[in-house]
Order: C-alpha cells, then sequence, then structure tokens
C-alpha cells in the first residue's frame, strides 16, 4: 500500500492546529505555587481576603436590638441542634457498644461451642482408634490358630444392657 506524500502532508495539515490549541490551555494539576499553612492564622486570613471570604464580626454596640435578638435566637437554635446531635451521637454510641458486646458474647459461645464439638470429636477417634487396634488384633489372634480370638466377644462391642 502506497501512501502519498500529499495525503500526509494534508493530514498533518489539519492536525498541527489542533494539536497546538491543546498544548496552550492552562493545565490545572500544573499550578505548583505553595499553599499557606492552614495553622498561620495570617496566612488563612490573607487567604481568604484573597477569596473575598473574610468575616469581620460586627461589635455589639453597632448592632441594633432587632439584630442582637436575631442572634441570640439564631444562636441559641444552633446550640439546641448541636445538643440534639451530641445526645443522637451519645445514644448511638451506646447502642453501637451494646451491640459490639453482644456480637462478643455470640463469638466467645461460639468458640465454645467449636471448642467443645472438636474435644467430643477428638475424644470419639480416639476411642475409634483403640477399638480398631482391639480388633486387628483380635484378628491377627484368630488368623495365627489362637481359637478363642475367633469365638470371643471383640473388645470394642459393648455389653447389651
Amino acid at each position: 500500500m502506497i501512501i502519498r506524500t500529499a495525503l500526509i502532508c494534508a493530514l498533518l495539515g489539519t492536525a498541527t492546529p489542533a494539536l497546538a490549541g491543546l498544548q496552550e490551555a492552562p493545565d490545572p494539576y500544573r499550578d505548583q505555587r505553595v499553599l499557606p499553612d492552614p495553622n498561620d492564622p495570617k496566612a488563612r486570613e490573607a487567604l481568604e481576603r484573597a477569596r473575598g471570604e473574610a468575616y469581620h464580626r460586627a461589635d455589639d454596640s453597632k448592632q441594633t436590638e432587632e439584630e442582637l435578638r436575631t442572634t441570640r435566637a439564631l444562636n441559641a437554635e444552633i446550640a439546641a441542634q448541636n445538643d440534639l446531635a451530641d445526645r443522637s451521637d451519645e445514644a448511638a454510641r451506646l447502642e453501637y457498644d451494646a451491640a459490639l458486646a453482644r456480637h462478643q458474647i455470640e463469638v466467645r459461645r461460639i468458640q465454645e461451642e467449636t471448642r467443645a464439638a472438636a474435644e467430643a470429636t477428638r475424644a470419639a477417634q480416639e476411642q475409634y482408634d483403640r477399638d480398631y487396634a482391639a480388633w486387628r488384633e483380635q484378628v491377627r489372634l484368630c488368623q495365627s490358630g489362637f481359637r478363642e480370638a475367633c469365638t470371643a466377644r471383640p473388645a470394642w462391642v459393648r455389653p447389651q444392657p
């Protein structure tokens, strides 16, 4: 397949302005200016002023009685909401602690059941191993010609009540 030089030049000619436009756009991630220290009050205030977000509390003597009443009412409402949130947080914490305690009790109970089941299984396996060894010994004795071993009740068979 032959690619013509004119076609390549035409494609490069149309792609170059688009690429040039991409290179001219500022990259917001390349802004490497040092941010002010958030713990420094002067730096924080300078940043807020630069953003136009500086807050300056007016002196109470410059406020009207209506503004003071409104401020007190808003502050009381905020304090009530904060108290309600604190009580809600405390109730949620107590509920969480109770649920955690119930969970831990359940985990301990399950661990004890598992431990008991494992011990019972281990004891049953040990009994089985002893009974199997006794049976193998009885079979060996029987095969070696000891007739009483062939007719005797096996050791693992328990007497019937």
